[in-house]
């Protein structure tokens, strides 16, 4: 029997490193927004000139337009979360810069970006209860009120009730740890 040699785990990045990686994150963010915002302003032309075409070119054109349109958008999303979320992390770990405005502004910006998935649920609770009502669209749409069909209607509410709560769960776990770390760090 041969033993396997399995490279060992790589080390965890430094508060420092972290911190580079969150800067350059960011910077990312605000060229993304550029492409992004100009596209945004110049929707209708470049889409007038791309439909003017035919053929292979149109069919190209329109691709790589509608995943501009797609993904830039989706990919500031993605870097502004890396940017929190480094910034987050290099707090907990140990670093040589001191805790400045930027660091709480994107400390900040995770929170809030933590309790966005747990708000959706709690939209449609909220939603059912101010309307009276619940609509399941799946696999045909249909309507239930409190007062027609009380089982689905708190059935449902109380099934957002749970995903608000799970979802807001798993944010609060993610922070408590986080705050910990933070205060461990501060604390040397």
């Amino acid at each position: 029997m041969s033993a396997i040699a399995h490279p060992a785990p790589p080390a965890p990045a430094s508060g420092d490193k972290l911190l580079q990686r969150s800067q350059r994150a960011f910077v990312g963010t605000l060229a993304l927004c550029v492409p992004t915002l100009l596209g945004a302003f110049y929707l209708e032309p470049v889409w007038r000139a791309i439909a003017g075409l035919s053929g292979a070119m149109f069919a190209l054109c329109a691709g790589v337009f509608g995943l501009a349109v797609a993904g830039l958008p989706l990919a500031i999303i993605v870097m502004l979360c890396i940017a929190a979320f480094a910034r987050v992390e290099s707090l907990a770990r140990p670093r040589k810069q001191p805790v400045g405005i930027a660091d709480r502004a994107m400390v900040a910006l995770a929170v809030v970006l933590s309790a966005i998935p747990a708000l959706w649920p709690a939209s449609k609770a909220l939603r059912a209860l101010i309307g009276g009502s619940v609509t399941i669209a799946q696999p045909v749409e249909h309507s239930f009120t409190a007062v027609t069909d009380p089982l689905v209607y708190w059935e449902n509410i109380g099934y957002w009730g749970f995903a608000t709560l799970t979802l807001a769960g798993l944010a609060a776990y993610y922070w408590r740890n986080r705050w910990q770390a933070i205060r461990r760090q501060q604390q040397h």
